[in-house]
């Protein structure tokens, strides 16, 4: 039976909020310190300005990788480093570089409050559930690990394409398929794919980027307003099916109460969305 609901999550800021919180300037400058990119003068600010915001369509559009656009920019901007600094070079540079993707990724680990509803969501024929994201390439097989550790069924989307495993968790990376979220070609492709051409229904739970950090280009609010835009009107076209989007916008004010009110929420839109509680 081929399924005729289709659940979007999105993953940075949606099922993950550590990843947001490791971009936070206390975090960040220890990450930075830890793995030795400081001594190039690499800064919270710096970081994001000329290493994050110039190199993210690569990072996030191609098979690149995270660490190898890091490393590359680096060496592009070698004047970071501080007057009298040893400088980082070859292998020290790669390791530096290395251990803060894998420190980043370590950290973005799904919330536990989504572990339930995921493992019940895998299980579901009548549903594809698809993590979306934005992402660089080692995010895939971090993403598929953490769900593995959860005892999740998960396939990242082009492996998906030729599986015949009927009730698994869907990952689509922008890295993997060439594409950001806000093009239909990424959705296109996920819909030809998965063969979802007979979706009645769509909920797509998403932060649309308002959940990132405050130095991030990519959380600014014409930014989140026009990838909130662009992605609802792209799934009515691509799928030419009926719609619910639940904007997974956090309280600015990191307050935990807010946060359980809003998984609150959540689990209320998906029971609505499936007909039955889950």
């Amino acid at each position: 039976m081929k399924p005729d609901k289709l659940i979007i999550l999105d993953y940075s800021g949606t099922l993950s909020l550590q990843a947001v919180l490791f971009g936070r300037q206390e975090s960040l400058q220890a990450a930075l310190e830890q793995s030795g990119l400081s001594r190039l003068g690499v800064t919270p600010s710096l970081f994001w300005n000329e290493i994050v915001n110039p190199t993210w369509r690569e990072g996030s559009t191609t098979r690149v990788g995270y660490k190898r656009v890091m490393i590359k920019r680096l060496r592009k901007r070698a004047a970071f480093r501080h007057p009298g600094a040893t400088p980082l070079t070859g292998a020290g540079l790669e390791k530096a570089v290395a251990d803060f993707v894998d420190a980043y990724l370590a950290a973005s680990r799904m919330e536990k409050s989504w572990r339930s509803i995921l493992r019940i969501l895998a299980d579901r024929r009548d549903v594809c559930t698809i993590i979306a994201t934005d992402h660089y390439a080692e995010a895939t097989p971090a993403i598929l690990n953490f769900l593995a550790e959860w005892n999740i069924p998960a396939l990242p989307a082009e492996k998906a394409f030729s599986s015949r495993q009927p009730a698994v968790i869907i990952v689509a990376n922008s890295a993997d398929l060439g594409m950001h979220k806000t093009t239909p070609y990424f959705w296109h492709t996920l819909k030809s794919g998965l063969e979802l051409q007979n979706l009645r229904e769509i909920l797509l739970l998403d932060d649309f980027g308002y959940n990132e950090q405050a130095g991030d280009a990519y959380g600014e609010k014409t930014c989140v307003e026009i990838r909130q835009e662009q992605t609802s009107r792209l799934l009515r076209e691509v799928f030419s099916a009926k719609l619910d989007v639940f904007p997974f916008f956090l309280d600015r004010r990191n307050n935990p109460e807010a946060y359980e009110r809003l998984m609150i929420q959540v689990g209320l839109c998906i029971d609505r969305f499936l007909g039955k509680k889950i």
